[in-house]
């Protein structure tokens, strides 16, 4: 049985997909849906980038940059957004399909398909971080889509507020989508896939918590 892959079906027609990828033996158009989804991410992050999105550690030195070294150091600043979204793609893409073939004895290239669709979803949300700023002046992690707006009411911990800020609506349903896919991919036990998805999400937004403290530093030194 062969599988053509259709990014957007395995969202609106998951069990469906899900079952013709269980049980199929060649995968069409792997390659093809890889690159796109590697350009939209380009794109995305590009484009977040340049109006704006990020960019608050180089409004830090603005009044102290001649107009040619400010657009010079945005066009670095840049640069350096896309080397990240490669970093990201790659990671959740496959880095993530590689730990849970370990965890939970799957097909890797499936559970990449399966990822391809979760960084998709992704790709969404950082869009929607776009008006948020633009019209409402919210950085991404108080979202109202998140948790982060409870967490900065609760404490002043900037770390707190970034992990609960990293728990959207959109990581709780990719949680479920994670699941629900590897428990037609895998034979492992329920409890260990719920547990083993839900683990290695919180590993990701601890890490997304503390690259986040320590993002305006970084890009300060590296600019300077």
């Amino acid at each position: 049985m062969t599988y053509s892959i259709n990014l957007l079906r395995l969202f609106f027609r998951r069990q469906d997909q899900l079952l013709v990828l269980h049980k199929s033996e060649r995968i069409q158009k792997f390659w093809r849906a890889f690159f796109i989804l590697l350009l939209l991410s380009f794109i995305t992050y590009g484009w977040t980038s340049w109006i704006g999105l990020g960019t608050d550690p180089l409004s830090t030195s603005i009044n102290e940059l001649s107009r040619i070294d400010y657009e010079f150091q945005k066009a670095w600043f840049l640069i350096g957004r896309l080397g990240i979204a490669l970093l990201l793609f790659l990671g959740i893409v496959l880095f993530t399909p590689f730990i849970f073939w370990l965890l939970f004895d799957l097909s890797y290239k499936k559970m990449v398909i399966v990822q391809m669709s979760v960084w998709l979803l992704m790709l969404v949300e950082r869009l929607t971080w776009i008006p948020l700023m633009v019209y409402f002046g919210l950085d991404w992690y108080v979202s109202p889509l998140s948790l982060g707006v409870i967490a900065s009411y609760a404490t002043q911990l900037e770390w707190i507020v970034y992990f609960f800020g990293a728990i959207s609506l959109f990581q709780i349903f990719i949680i479920w989508f994670q699941i629900r896919s590897i428990l037609y991919l895998s034979n492992s036990r329920n409890w260990w896939i719920i547990s083993g998805v839900i683990f290695w999400h919180v590993l990701l937004w601890s890490g997304t918590a503390a690259l986040t403290h320590f993002d305006s530093p970084l890009v300060q030194l590296l600019l300077s």
